[in-house]
């Protein structure tokens, strides 16, 4: 009897100690076996990381004022804001984030800008709004934008557009003037107690603007094609004459300077003899191409001062990118159709994508460049 519970004790001992020698499921290895495991693991980690590569995003489309790409075709509102552009005025506010600024001469030897802005939504006060003319309507057709401004020509209210025949129908008005868009202006009061002219203290704003366009949009967007003429591609190079240093000079006494940034590829603008100013960033105004062109101006001989421009046919002009400037072609066929800009042989002229400053400059002073 002894020795039967002996062997029942000696197997006893023997299976409990088999049991705890054997591994739990998933429990980690110790030892070297776990290094050796480990390190597998982890070079098997790398080279998984190494074999997998980032899809990048290709974009179908561009936008159509400024080239910048885009995952859907663009479609949306344009606005066109005249602002104020003597020196009386300085800073203007809301141009560095203008897509395209038109600069034309206005009477008393001074010039106004139409800037365009196809977003909204991050852009501060604009202004100071100024009144615009018969020139400034024709252009605004040209991208179907809303005019934004306070008051015009008589010629403009009258439905006359010009002397060459030229007339925009049924445009799209913001105007201040006469009351009928109050809510979207406002007086600035900062600018009031500093001393400015009351004609320098009217401003809008991108929410403004926004609620105006909310409030007016017809059931079919701005640009629903998305097609105003322009074409663009990265760093494009002109195999032009240098022109790091650029004046345009308009009928009058009226300058506008650009000085070429290398390292930015970007034109400053120079205005009154000191940088250009968007006094919603304190810094100064840049673009990425700057165009000239030359056309037929004159002033009413109809009983006024007023100033006219051709906006509509063909004619030369200068287109400055990377620090290189080459003559250039223009052509607009009529009120509803954009601005076409070509090289001397015809061919389509590539802009850097970006922002693009356009003037209209006098035809007896030509633009000069180093």
């Amino acid at each position: 009897m002894k020795r039967i519970l002996v062997l029942i004790l000696t197997l006893c001992l023997l299976l409990s100690c088999f049991v705890g020698c054997k591994k739990k499921k998933n429990e980690t290895p110790t030892g070297e076996s776990s290094s050796e495991s480990t390190t597998e693991s982890s070079e098997t980690t790398t080279e998984s990381s190494e074999t997998t590569t980032e899809e990048e995003e290709v974009y179908a489309y561009t936008h159509p004022l400024t080239g910048e790409p885009l995952k859907e075709p663009w479609s949306g509102h344009i606005v066109a804001v005249m602002t104020n552009n003597i020196e009386k005025s300085m800073p203007q506010h809301g141009l560095s984030q203008a897509d395209i600024v038109f600069e034309m001469e206005e009477e008393g030897s001074i010039t106004r800008n139409m800037a365009l802005f196809s977003d909204l939504s991050d852009v501060g006060p604009i202004g100071s709004i100024r009144s615009a003319r018969t020139y400034f309507v024709s252009l605004a057709a040209a991208y179907d934008a809303y005019l934004v401004h306070c008051g015009t020509s008589n010629h403009a209210y009258g439905g006359k557009y010009d002397q060459s025949g030229h007339k925009v129908s049924n445009w799209k008005d913001i105007d201040q003037q006469h009351g009928k868009n109050t809510n979207y202006f406002y007086r600035d009061k900062d600018r009031n107690n500093a001393g400015y002219g009351w004609e320098h203290t009217l401003f809008t704003s991108g929410e403004k603007l926004y609620s105006a366009i909310k409030d007016k949009a017809q059931s079919v967007p701005t640009g629903e094609n998305g097609d105003f003429g322009l074409q663009f591609a990265d760093d494009v190079v002109l195999n032009g004459e240098k022109a790091e240093s650029i004046t345009i000079k308009f009928k009058g006494t009226r300058k506008t300077g650009f000085e070429y940034d290398a390292a930015t590829k970007l034109y400053k603008r120079i205005q009154h003899g000191k940088d250009s100013i968007d006094g919603n960033t304190n810094e100064a105004v840049y673009f990425k191409n700057v165009i000239a062109i030359y056309t037929k101006q004159w002033r009413c001989s109809c009983g006024s001062s007023h100033q006219f421009y051709n906006t509509i046919g063909s004619g030369d002009g200068y287109a400055a990118i990377n620090g290189q400037i080459i003559p250039i072609k223009w052509s607009r066929e009529d009120v509803n159709s954009p601005y076409t800009y070509t090289l001397e042989d015809g061919s389509p002229l590539i802009l850097n994508v970006g922002t693009t400053y356009v003037a209209f400059a006098g035809e007896k002073y030509p633009i000069e460049y180093k």
